[in-house]
C-alpha cells in the first residue's frame, strides 16, 4: 500500500501540479467527466437511498447522470451555453428519465404483489428537479444558504441535483452560490457582485 501512495505523490511531484485554487465549480465541464460523473451518481445516491438500498439504483442512477451528460453535449445546447442563451435545463431529462423509472418499477412491484418496493427516494428526486426547474425558472441563482427554505429540502439532497442540472458553484470564502447553466459571463459577473462575491482573473 505505502509503495502505491509513495508513487503516486512521487508521479504527480515530478510532473508537477496546478496550485491555482478554483473560485468556481462548473458542473457542464465536470459533468462530461467520467470520475465527476460516478461521484455526482454516488452522492445523489447517497443523499436518498441511505435508508434502503437495492443494487439496481446506482446504476440507474449513473444511467441518469449519461443522460443528462449527453443532454449538455449536444451541439445545439453547446453553442447556447457558448453564448449565454441556454433557453432550457436538462430537468426535462431528467423528469422523463426519473417518470419513465418509477413506471417500471410500479411494474415490478405490481408482479411482485408484496408491496416491497419504497419508489419514494425517486418521488424525491422527482419532486426536487421539479422545485429546481421552477426556481431557475423565475431566478438565475439560489445561494447556498437559502436553499433549505426555497426547496424546503435539506442542502444535501438539492446539491447533487443542482450539480446534476449543470449549476456552476461560486465559493467566497464560507459563503457559496448556484448559479443556472448557460448564463452569459456578463450575467454571472453582475450577480457575483451583487453578492459580493470576488471571482478571481
Amino acid at each position: 500500500m505505502n509503495k502505491n501512495i509513495d508513487f503516486i505523490i512521487d508521479a504527480v511531484n515530478a510532473r508537477g501540479s496546478d496550485e491555482k485554487c478554483s473560485d468556481c465549480n462548473d458542473f457542464v465541464v465536470l459533468l462530461q467527466l467520467k470520475d465527476f460523473k460516478e461521484l455526482i451518481a454516488l452522492e445523489i445516491y447517497e443523499s436518498y437511498f441511505w435508508d434502503e438500498r437495492h443494487e439496481f439504483d446506482i446504476q440507474l442512477l449513473r444511467e441518469l447522470v449519461d443522460s443528462v451528460s449527453n443532454f449538455f453535449t449536444n451541439p445545439e445546447t453547446l453553442m447556447q451555453i457558448r453564448t449565454g442563451l441556454l433557453q432550457t435545463l436538462p430537468s426535462a431529462t431528467v423528469l422523463a428519465t426519473v417518470a419513465y423509472i418509477v413506471k417500471k418499477l410500479k411494474g415490478i412491484k405490481r408482479k411482485a404483489k408484496d408491496g416491497s418496493r419504497d419508489d419514494s427516494a425517486w418521488h424525491r428526486i422527482e419532486a426536487n428537479i421539479e422545485k429546481i426547474d421552477k426556481e431557475l425558472s423565475n431566478h438565475d441563482y439560489v445561494l447556498t444558504d437559502e436553499i433549505e427554505s426555497i426547496f424546503n429540502s435539506s442542502r444535501e439532497e438539492i446539491q447533487p441535483l443542482l450539480k446534476l442540472c449543470g449549476c456552476r458553484c461560486y465559493f467566497d470564502k464560507q459563503r457559496s452560490i448556484w448559479i443556472k447553466a448557460g448564463l452569459s459571463n456578463n450575467k454571472v459577473r453582475e450577480i457575483l457582485q451583487r453578492h459580493r462575491f470576488k471571482m478571481k482573473r
